[in-house]
């Protein structure tokens, strides 16, 4: 199971996020050879660096915190990219496989268009696990748009209460949509929060 998993949202809020996990084991990554191919990803990921929302590492920030070659001398065991469309997520992976670099590699995001996308580069996919949402006193919950924002931090470091402030400064005229979602995106440890959903999301809100 992945901490991408539980984004929220309905078909259309979800239309433009894609995240993609390479990984490995922590043990395997003494083994030069395993390292050499962790970097071979982090250098195939920077060649699409245009058209990636955000990047990062477990428990190492974001893109906002480090730049791709930061993150590939750091030899992290899990690598973390997403992508606001899915024709630049297919192609990446599409090399990713052509490579055949024996690594894990875990897509998250529309069943269907990841379906299709891993049916037209050829994949036939390990494992499916789906999100069936939240269950128990869903009351409690924050507002279902905030959530929409806040769940795109699998580790629920984005606070809705932050989100909420943030809103009332653009509201204010003191914020930018792109500067609110920047300063959500920092709070997020691994560099899976999508910035670009953020602030389209923000726009609709405010």
């Amino acid at each position: 199971m992945t901490h991408s998993l539980h984004r929220y949202g309905n078909v259309g809020s979800l239309c433009d996020d894609y995240v993609m996990l390479i990984s490995t084991s922590p043990d395997r990554m003494k083994d030069p050879d395993v390292k050499g191919k962790m970097r071979e990803i982090w250098d195939l990921l920077s060649s699409h660096g245009g058209d990636l929302t955000n990047f990062g590492a477990i428990r190492g920030g974001g893109r906002h915190r480090k730049s791709f070659g930061d993150f590939k001398e750091e030899d992290k065991f899990l690598i973390h990219a997403v992508f606001k469309d899915r024709e630049t997520m297919k192609a990446c992976l599409e090399e990713i496989k052509n490579k055949d670099l024996g690594l894990s590699v875990s897509v998250s995001g529309l069943f269907g268009e990841v379906k299709k996308t891993c049916h037209e580069i050829g994949l036939t996919p390990h494992t499916v696990q789906y999100s069936l949402g939240i269950i128990g006193k869903t009351e409690l919950l924050p507002d279902e748009r905030l959530l929409q924002i806040s769940t795109m931090c699998g580790h629920g470091l984005v606070s809705p209460n932050l989100l909420a402030h943030l809103i009332k400064k653009i509201d204010s005229g003191k914020l930018t949509h792109a500067e609110a979602a920047l300063e959500l995106s920092r709070q997020c440890e691994c560099g899976i929060f999508n910035p670009a959903r953020a602030e389209r999301l923000l726009r609709e809100m405010t």
